[in-house]
């Protein structure tokens, strides 16, 4: 029992060390527009390079979550628990990917706009809100499943994991995707644009707008028919009767 503890205490300090990490280094390089990426690659390979890091995350975030991928998820986990530390791996790649984003971009320095203060005061209070309803959402949606403590600790507690009910309160009463929305907000509203951040934003913003479809395939299979009537009466993206309501009035 002293070794299955100190082994789950070890995935969740990289864990969560990865995931700090990787909040902190996005929160800055988007904030510079990335700017201040560490990258340092000519062209052409910087244009190569970078492609690769764009792609990578979207790719294998999505996979991981497919049967298959969970599958390959429990290689990484220690034997006979690998069922159980699945979110707990999930967060540790999904925050490695980030890192290898943010750190080794190779930044363009084409600058679209660079507002300064007082001009930047709202950019920076969009952006802080934005990260505002981004951790909020997360929370809202299980943080214990976002943060991958929910794996680790269930290994400590020798107990099976128990995810959340399905996310229907707070952010999730007025969309079915206000982390992927959120996480839209966080990428435009940086005080300094640059080509590199423009092109993340679009990338990914169209990624946040379309792979909650296969997300949502999952949910169907998982929660059944209470999912089936939450998709009827909440809106997929936009909060759509929000602004049928302010029409009518």
């Amino acid at each position: 029992n002293l070794k299955i503890k100190i082994i789950s205490l070890t995935y969740g300090f990289i864990c969560h060390t990865s995931f700090a990490f990787a909040g902190v280094c996005m929160f800055w390089v988007l904030f510079n527009g990335f700017t201040v990426s560490l990258g340092t690659l000519g062209y052409p390979l910087n244009v190569i390079c970078n492609f690769f890091l764009l792609i990578q995350f979207p790719i294998l975030h999505s996979f991981l979550l497919s049967n298959f991928g969970r599958k390959i998820l429990r290689y990484f986990a220690t034997r006979n628990f690998g069922n159980i530390l699945e979110t707990t791996i999930y967060v540790t790649i999904a925050s490695i990917q980030l890192l290898l984003l943010f750190i080794f971009w190779t930044p363009s320095h084409i600058i679209i706009y660079d507002l300064e203060y007082p001009l930047n005061i709202l950019n920076v209070l969009l952006f802080t809100f934005s990260w505002v309803l981004l951790s909020l959402s997360s929370f809202q949606a299980g943080i214990k499943v976002q943060t991958g403590s929910l794996g680790w600790t269930s290994m400590f507690f020798l107990k099976k994991p128990i995810y959340p009910p399905m996310p229907t309160k707070g952010l999730f009463k007025l969309i079915r995707q206000p982390i992927y929305l959120s996480f839209c907000f966080v990428l435009w509203s940086p005080p300094t644009m640059t080509l590199d951040l423009f092109l993340v934003a679009f990338f990914y913003s169209f990624y946040c707008y379309f792979a909650p479809r296969f997300k949502e395939k999952r949910f169907i299979k998982f929660y059944g028919k209470s999912f089936i009537e939450y998709k009827k009466k909440t809106p997929y993206f936009f909060p759509t009767h929000i602004f049928n309501f302010i029409k009518k009035n």
